[in-house]
């Protein structure tokens, strides 16, 4: 054997017994972080979701209803005028059915609401948002989608008001869904289409929290589309700038998840003192599409 093979087959040997060491990983245990979700829409009481992060690697399944929920809080809301104090309710219709609620203060658009959580164990959060005026959609219906007849997307046509700084949501849900549902990409602002009209469409919507409809995303054909036959509930609702900034980015965060060569996507919120998340103002405008005879 020459000298050369000699070194080639040292070198193999050497890359083959790196290939197979054994390597651990120390990943760092990272603190459980506040995550606020609230609302307060026009007409409405406000609502709020108190929750804890999950460490990434840690079993769901395993996680206590006291360690994920924060059931503990004082949550309160204010006009400016007068303060009220959340209580906790149970809510089906909201994403994990357990929310503090107010009973004494109601959406008016317009006017701004303060936001005030004391925990536990001290720490205070605030935040402050606004009611934009609701910008109604002025129609929608349902149209079908080629090669279907029956199977096909929601519609709607708009028209948004001259003056930069309108922000919208789409939000939808059938009779048997429990919640509106808002798509990936749902979220938007008026900087393409200020002061335009046009028309424009959006898929079914999934809801990751309902295992009772969850069979309707079995079929590949039918996951994305509304039948010819269902009654499709609408809810268009007008944001501040902070509350579209929030859905957008999560919605970005959202659609990567999983993918490792995605770009990461830091979720913006507007609560203080490191807590993640929202207190949303919304201008609620409601429409329904009927079924297609």
């Amino acid at each position: 054997m020459t000298k050369k093979n000699i070194f080639i087959g040292i070198a193999s040997v050497t890359l083959f017994s790196a290939c197979t060491e054994e390597i651990n990983v120390k990943l760092p245990n990272s603190d459980k972080k506040i995550v606020i979700e609230g609302s307060i829409e026009n007409g409405k009481f406000p609502q709020v979701i108190i929750t804890r992060t999950i460490p990434l690697f840690s079993s769901v399944a395993g996680t206590t209803v006291t360690e994920f929920y924060v059931l503990d809080a004082k949550v309160y809301v204010s006009n400016g005028i007068i303060t009220d104090t959340l209580g906790l309710v149970i809510d089906s219709s909201s994403s994990l059915g357990l929310v503090y609620q107010g009973s004494t203060i109601i959406g008016v658009p317009g006017q701004n609401y303060s936001l005030r959580v004391e925990a536990a164990d001290g720490n205070v959060y605030n935040a402050t948002t606004s009611i934009p005026f609701p910008i109604p959609l002025d129609s929608v219906w349902w149209k079908p989608q080629p090669p279907h007849d029956t199977l096909g997307f929601a519609n709607a046509h708009m028209s948004d008001p001259p003056g930069l700084g309108n922000n919208y949501r789409w939000m939808a849900k059938r009779p048997k869904d429990r919640r509106f549902i808002a798509q990936n990409g749902s979220t938007f602002d008026d900087k393409l289409i200020d002061g335009k009209s046009f028309e424009f469409a959006y898929i079914k919507g999934y809801d990751a929290t309902d295992n009772v409809n969850s069979e309707d995303n079995d079929s590949d054909v039918e996951r994305y589309y509304y039948r010819k036959t269902d009654t499709i509930y609408i809810k268009w609702c007008t944001l501040d700038r902070a509350s579209k900034e929030f859905y957008t980015t999560f919605e970005a965060a959202l659609s990567s998840n999983g993918n490792p060569f995605a770009s990461p996507t830091t979720i913006i919120g507007n609560i203080d003192n490191g807590a993640l998340g929202v207190w949303a103002g919304m201008g609620a405008s409601y429409d329904t599409i009927m079924p297609t005879p």
